[in-house]
């Protein structure tokens, strides 16, 4: 990783700061609305309410918030900063109507939900996650590369912006449920910060840091980034953090005033940990699980399966021999550069196209949970091909202190360590925009709009899933190695499969190429207390290349030990087709008053289904999707299971109503939405313990519905600001071959959020935060509790420009899984389940220089 150029950088913005005039900063102002023309945060005026920043995401640019006729909330950095989310995806959760559990750890891998449209597998299949206005990635939900792995919330971005429903089904494709944008700041203001934050009690420390300013009249800047190393707050024994990133952007504003163009630049490098849950004790009765707390010795709050005797492991690679491989969380390499037009000719018409150029690649590497008992492994058979040739006698530790002595633990941890080389995930993308506003007489103002998508997703990964046993610990748990009874070693540090844990499914290389071609056309008339819009979205996906499972399993001599060995040398499957579809919507306004509009819309969004329909007997031998002959009989190599779509359809419905306001003490807003929807999902599942008949390794074909409401509140007065949210739904699934309609999985039925801050005499701030929700249920139709936790900071300014903060995350310790749950032993008590808490009380120091 290069930090010469990550500490240059930090140096420059200093030495830009000596030259530039002083601006305070704090971590309590109000949101920034937003500037219709360039999109960027512009200075607050104190007559503005929350829901006058104009709608930049998946939109037409150029409405308030208040009179969109779409479902848009827009998230400041400084309420964000109070929330203190633990990961990426937990800030997500300040977004109404997203749904994840952000327990997944700051590398990602999280399963980002939307308005009870559930994640049947992983990922997130609905959402898509943009910076500046374009997708980090075209697919959310791509295998090993979901799109939390590829966006950094840091001190560049100036807000977070998110449509759900409506608009984003036709101004972004592959995005029917939600798109959530990252802006940049883009130096409109002179000013800046850096800031230093250290963990207390625990081994990590971070910088952030931002500067931008105007350079003259017509040109601005700004750069931005964070730099973040350590051991993390669930106490690794070995740096697992280790990242940085780096945003600038150079703004030229044409003589005229009518436009702009911007070039913008990202370079990332991260290495973060990724969390894969912890057991716990319950007590159950019937379906209901209650009294939830830490499992001895592995306390999920400050604690995880990472470990220094499993810090590297091997893997038999593509090219046929072991290589041995870190165990280094999710790591990301990314280098892009982007371009944004923007001009308006006279009073009538108005391009913008915004392009992006990324390179990027990264490695997944992960030592996954599953807890089982020592006596289920004792007396096992292990198999080549399916034919045993030894029995399992005894378990020693493979390493660490007790290396060689008998293992004698009641559990044993039996899941994977898995090891993907995300070899490309690169893409060019561009969105060419057109518009054009007329008078329509005394209807109102006509709007019309043309675009042109186009987006090249390159997808090339090689997966390495190891069988693994080590013991269940949340201190630097050892490997186990198996033997049998004559005293001879069957595994090798504690492996005992190479690439061949789920089958010959899951030993994969590949390299695809999805080109996303979509124009798009939208009409919009606007009079004084109404508004009529309707858009449609004409997408076509070409995919191409090429990919192997694996075939028949073969030994290999590890230390002198036979491996059972699985390598991606089966058939190779070709892709060669392409798949056109429409997404659509309609919706309209009603305003009654000047502060309220009531609303409501249609929708029906396409989402490709990309990578997760490779290798389940989806495609002809020619590459073509397989046709409805085919599929039932089972010929031309395609699977006799019936025809499988590749593209799963959204169908959406909301009303709800907008209002903003001001009492004599302060300022409020308020949006509700009520909700409905369903759709269809066929997707590939990794997981033995979602698959029919327990194998790993399926295609899920599943209906879903779900009905609900969104809410939004905020209110500021003064020195005081509070942002609420909520979101209810009741989601169902119908799986295939059912009669009847189930809750869905790992979806509570409400989560909400509450953030406060309060400011005494611009020298101490007080935040206070408050992320919750009700019972989720597993795969079993177990109800497993909910709760809240509570975040709070304090900082204070003992000198002008200069800020000390205390930040505390889960205020009161509190055990709260969140979801994934599973029961491990269902014989003792209380039971032995499985699950992922959210972090245990955690707290952090920070200076921060404002300039």
């Amino acid at each position: 990783m290069n930090r010469t150029l990550l500490l240059a950088c930090t140096s420059l913005i200093g030495v830009a700061a000596g030259s530039a005039p002083a601006f305070a900063q704090t971590a309590t102002v109000p949101p920034a609305p937003i500037d219709a023309q360039a999109g960027q945060p512009s200075t607050t005026d104190a007559d503005q309410g929350a829901l006058d920043d104009i709608v930049v995401t998946a939109s037409g640019r150029d409405k308030r918030q208040l009179d969109s006729s779409v479902s848009v909330t827009t998230i400041s950095a400084e309420t964000v900063q109070t929330f203190r989310p633990s990961s990426e995806s937990e800030a997500l959760r300040l977004i109404p109507g997203i749904q994840v559990a952000g327990t997944a750890g700051p590398g990602g891998n999280s399963n980002i939900a939307v308005r009870g449209l559930p994640v049947a597998t992983g990922g997130s299949p609905f959402v898509q996650l943009q910076e500046d206005g374009l997708p980090t990635v075209l697919f959310g939900d791509m295998q090993f590369g979901n799109n939390d792995y590829w966006t950094r919330f840091d001190a560049s971005v100036a807000d977070v912006q998110a449509v759900r429903g409506g608009g984003a089904a036709t101004f972004a494709s592959q995005a029917p449920g939600a798109v959530i944008n990252y802006i940049s700041h883009y130096g409109e203001q002179a000013g800046g910060y850096v800031a230093f934050n250290q963990g207390i009690g625990y081994n990590e420390q971070r910088v952030d840091f931002r500067y931008g300013a105007p350079i003259g009249e017509t040109t601005r800047f700004h750069i931005g980034g964070f730099y973040r190393t350590g051991k993390g707050p669930l106490r690794a024994d070995y740096r697992v953090s280790d990242s940085y990133q780096i945003k600038g952007n150079v703004t030229q504003t044409f003589d005229d005033g009518n436009g702009y163009v911007r070039v913008l630049f990202k370079l990332a490098d991260t290495r973060e940990p990724n969390y894969t849950g912890a057991p716990a004790l319950a007590t159950i009765n019937g379906l209901n699980v209650s009294d939830v707390k830490p499992f001895p010795g592995f306390d999920g709050r400050r604690a995880s399966n990472y470990s220094i005797y499993n810090r590297d492991f091997l893997i038999y690679d593509r090219d046929s021999t072991l290589r041995r491989v870190p165990m280094d969380g999710i790591t990301t390499n990314a280098k892009a550069i982007q371009a944004q037009f923007h001009y308006d000719w006279g009073d009538h018409f108005t391009i913008d196209n915004n392009a992006r150029y990324t390179a990027m690649d990264g490695a997944f590497s992960s030592p996954f949970l599953n807890v089982a008992t020592r006596a289920s492994v004792i007396g096992s058979q292990l198999s080549l091909n399916g034919v045993p040739y030894a029995t399992v006698a005894s378990i020693r530790y493979a390493n660490g202190p007790r290396a060689g002595q008998a293992f004698t633990g009641t559990y044993v941890d039996n899941n994977v360590n898995v090891r993907t080389n995300i070899r490309d995930v690169g893409s060019f993308a561009n969105d060419l925009g057109l518009s054009g506003k007329f008078e329509a007489g005394g209807f109102g103002r006509i709007t019309a709009r043309a675009g042109l998508f186009y987006m090249n997703q390159k997808i090339a990964m090689d997966w390495h899933v190891d069988r693994s046993l080590r013991e269940v610990s949340g201190d630097n748990p050892a490997q186990l190695d198996l033997y049998d009874a004559a005293g001879a070693k069957l595994t090798q540090e504690g492996i005992s499969g190479y690439n061949n844990n789920w089958g010959s499914c899951c030993s994969r290389d590949y390299d695809y190429s999805y080109k996303n071609t979509a124009p798009y056309v939208g009409l919009d008339l606007t009079g004084d207390q109404f508004q009529i819009d309707g858009s449609v979205r004409f997408e076509s996906v070409k995919a191409s290349g090429s990919g192997r499972a694996g075939g028949a399993e073969f030994f290999v001599n590890s230390g002198g030990v036979r491996i059972p060995t699985i390598t991606a040398n089966g058939p190779v499957e070709v892709l060669d087709y392409t798949r056109n579809y429409v997404s659509w919507t309609v919706g309209g306004g009603f305003k009654p008053g000047a502060n309220t509009n009531i609303f409501a819309r249609a929708s029906r969004g396409g989402r490709f289904n990309s990578d997760r329909q490779t290798f389940g007997g989806k495609f002809s031998r020619d590459g073509d999707l397989c046709n409805s002959a085919d599929a039932r009989a089972g010929t031309n190599g395609c699977a006799a299971d019936g025809l499988t779509p590749s593209v799963d359809f959204v169908n959406q419905y909301e009303i709800g109503v907008k209002n903003q306001g001001r009492f004599s003490f302060g300022r409020y807003s308020v949006q509700l939405s009520l909700l409905k929807a369903n759709f269809k999902q066929s997707t590939f599942e990794l997981s033995a313990t979602r698959c029919p008949g327990g194998a790993g390794g399926c295609i899920i074909d599943a209906k879903f519905k779900s009905q609900g409401l969104e809410w939004t509140g905020t209110f500021d007065s003064g020195p005081f600001s509070l942002f609420t949210n909520a979101t209810y739904t009741q989601a169902k699934r119908l799986n295939t071959g059912a009669a009847d309609y189930t809750r869905s999985p790992n979806l509570p039925d409400l989560t909400y959020n509450v953030v406060a801050n309060y400011r005494v005499a611009e020298i101490v701030g007080l935040g206070l935060a408050m992320t919750g929700q009700t019972s989720a249920t597993d795969d079993a139709g177990r109800e497993y509790p909910g709760k809240a936790i509570f975040n709070a900071n304090v900082t204070v300014a003992p000198l002008r420009n200069v800020e000390l903060g205390v930040n505390v995350y889960n205020l009161f310790d509190t055990f709260d899984l969140r979801g994934n749950g599973g029961v491990a032993d269902p014989t003792v008590t209380p039971t032995v389940i499985s699950g992922q808490p959210a972090l245990g009380r955690t707290f952090t120091g920070s200076v921060r220089f404002n300039f």
